[in-house]
């Protein structure tokens, strides 16, 4: 899941790792890992996250890993300057389309650089993830949640965990782009942050603690989502760092649910859930 700057300097020279690099394209082509190739996971918006958007997203995900080479014996390792709220989006859609065995560089290339790891300009040919018409392609379903499946967690044991601000979390904030402000009713709360320390994830039981404060229990799915849907990746591995393993994202997050009318919200402070 992680894997440290030190490991990765040691192990890149046997070639089976690729870096997968996360940020802009300018910043790529500048200075970044050698052989690293660039990916752009950020700026994805589902159209909608029902089972058709949902399958578009899963193929165009794999269209790119594919034109990259990704996969099997060719393992990824996707950073961006500090791990943030990017490349552990990255590693989620590697995941999302059944591949297995990829990587976050815990710290980014900022750890990376502090190792004496070496620098270069990026080269080649960057690549995006875009929704996608194809059709017929497998992927892993129960990573990922609906609209309906938030709308009816209840009916199968979910918790629902907001990682925003918590003034986006309260409703006192929302980005322009957002048609209300607010959060999906019964939202458990940690700013996902939070299980990060100094740009790197923080060690498994103090996650576990967060967790636990937050309401949410192991024993139970947990459904992540924020703005749109890459925050909830970084606190999705930070879950599974700290042993929760039931873990779906809520892609269209809530930039989707607050442009639905119909759609129930909550404005104010956290409620008991």
């Amino acid at each position: 899941m992680i894997i440290t700057a030190a490991e990765l300097i040691k192990l890149l020279p046997e070639g089976k790792f690729v870096p997968v690099d996360v940020r802009p394209e300018a910043v790529w082509r500048e200075a970044t890992i050698p052989g690293a190739v660039s990916l752009n996971v950020y700026d994805y918006f589902i159209p909608e996250s029902d089972e058709a958007g949902i399958t578009g997203m899963a193929a165009g995900a794999r269209e790119a890993f594919d034109r990259l080479g990704l996969g099997g014996d060719r393992i990824p390792v996707f950073f961006e300057e500090q791990t943030g709220m990017i490349s552990p989006r990255g590693l989620w859609f590697y995941e999302l389309v059944g591949l297995r065995g990829g990587l976050i560089l815990d710290g980014g290339i900022q750890a990376w650089k502090a190792e004496g790891g070496q620098i270069a300009s990026g080269i080649g040919l960057p690549d995006v993830i875009a929704q996608s018409e194809t059709k017929g392609l497998s992927f892993t379903r129960e990573l990922v949640a609906s609209t309906d499946d938030v709308l009816n967690h209840a009916d199968h044991d979910a918790d629902i965990f907001d990682v925003r601000r918590k003034t986006e979390f309260e409703g006192t904030f929302h980005h322009a782009c957002c048609a209300r402000p607010g959060r999906i009713p019964h939202s458990h709360f940690a700013f996902y942050e939070d299980v990060l320390k100094d740009g790197k994830y923080r060690p498994a039981e103090e996650i576990r603690r967060i967790a636990e404060a937050a309401g949410l229990s192991p024993d139970r799915e947990v459904i992540t989502y924020c703005h749109r849907g890459a925050r909830a990746a970084t606190a999705l591995y930070g879950l599974k760092l700290a042993g929760f393993d039931k873990l779906k994202i809520y892609v269209g997050s809530w930039h989707e649910w607050a442009g639905n009318a119909a759609l129930p919200i909550e404005i104010g402070p956290a409620e008991e859930v």
